[in-house]
């Protein structure tokens, strides 16, 4: 078999629904990522960075369901542009992180997103210059009016930087899914 980039919709164990973009070779299954149920685009564009990055080949019913999702979200957004439709709810992960974020506003948090702790906003611009990680600009993806940010880091990687974080004076709060 060839090595491929493939994608699914999976429930996750915090219940929510999520694609998950891997890459498998001879029946293999390689480490891949999860994206909100929402972000097919986001999920599109992972399957391309791995394409090109691996020399792995995205099967055509893959690209297509991907596709079919990337034009059902474009068009939706379109009508809700133009005013037929009303606002999409946010996704039940998006809710989670808000009202965990409400519970705790003076703190970092750190919310576990599948196989990755995520920090939103002004937490990430803080997690991402004391640990040294990346920022990540997501108002791209999520069409946000300002600009919003994140960071992850692989959640077996936490020991490593929450020392850092408490050392740096910072309060942290952790949301772990049961």
């Amino acid at each position: 078999m060839a090595n491929l980039i493939l994608a699914s919709k999976r429930e996750v164990k915090s219940g929510a629904m999520m694609w998950h973009v891997y890459r498998s070779e001879d029946n293999v299954k390689s480490d891949g990522f999860f994206f909100a149920e929402d972000a097919p685009l986001k999920a599109l564009r992972y399957a391309f960075i791995l394409r090109k990055r691996t020399g792995a080949v995205i099967p055509k019913a893959i690209y297509n369901k991907l596709m079919a999702e990337v034009k059902a979200a474009q068009q939706e957004q379109s009508a809700q542009e133009a005013g037929d439709a009303p606002a999409a709810e946010p996704s039940p992960v998006a809710k989670r992180y808000a009202e965990m974020k409400a519970k705790h506003p003076d703190a970092i948090l750190l919310f576990r997103n599948g196989d990755f702790y995520e920090a939103h906003g002004d937490d990430a611009e803080v997690v991402a210059d004391v640990c040294g990680l990346t920022l990540t600009r997501i108002d791209e993806f999520f069409h946000y009016e300002k600009p919003a940010y994140m960071t992850a880091f692989p959640a077996h990687t936490l020991d490593s930087y929450l020392p850092k974080l408490v050392r740096a004076g910072k309060r942290v709060a952790i949301c772990d899914g049961l």
